[in-house]
């Protein structure tokens, strides 16, 4: 793992992701990975009940990681990859919260087919682990209060030198300095339709 995600979704992280597998740090997990690959899922659901999961067996395909669920274990990633960078996406918390309702949370609501079981069980923590719950994120001072807390503790927590902040509209910079790779001819993906994850 080279580039360790600690966003929560709607930040850009399917934008990142693309741009990330454009510089060569691919394959990228992200929560989207998990409809096609429920397995993937599963590991989550049983780490959360208390299964010790070997992250570097289990994720050894990948080259980064963004979004939930991989964000959850940002910490314990970075100690697990210690050459690894951190990324972290951010937005306005206002425009945040208005992209995860009208998508993310819309079309997780009750009786809503999501998929495998595995999934719809890790998609009901994301919202209960943040939120207290789905209908939790309905309270909008309270969900934003819960981002914006996230975004200063990986800033306050994050190992020193390693953090790389970054919204789509920085562009290639501030990744590719970090990272200490060239700048590639075309322009950074920007993914952020309200129908993609």
């Amino acid at each position: 793992m080279r580039v360790i995600g600690a966003s929560w979704g709607r930040t850009g992280t399917t934008s990142a992701a693309a741009a990330l597998e454009l510089l060569g740090l691919g394959p990228c997990f992200q929560m989207q990975d998990v409809w096609p690959h429920p397995e993937l899922a599963r590991l989550w659901n049983e780490h959360r009940a208390g299964r010790h999961v070997d992250w570097p067996v289990e994720l050894r395909e990948y080259e980064s990681c963004v979004d939930w669920p991989g964000c959850w274990q940002w910490r314990e990633f970075a100690e697990l990859w210690p050459a690894a960078h951190v990324l972290l996406t951010v937005r306005d918390a206002e425009s945040w919260y208005d992209s995860a309702l009208g998508s993310i949370h819309e079309w997780t609501g009750p009786g809503r087919d999501v998929g495998p079981p595995e999934v719809a069980e890790l998609l009901a923590a994301v919202w209960d682990e943040h939120f207290g719950g789905w209908e939790g994120f309905l309270d909008r001072e309270h969900a934003i209060a819960a981002y914006d807390a996230h975004v200063e503790d990986v800033r306050r927590t994050c190992p020193e030198g390693r953090l790389i902040e970054w919204r789509v509209s920085d562009g290639w910079e501030p990744i590719c300095t970090a990272l200490e790779i060239p700048v590639p001819g075309v322009a950074v993906p920007h993914l952020n339709a309200r129908d993609s994850a």
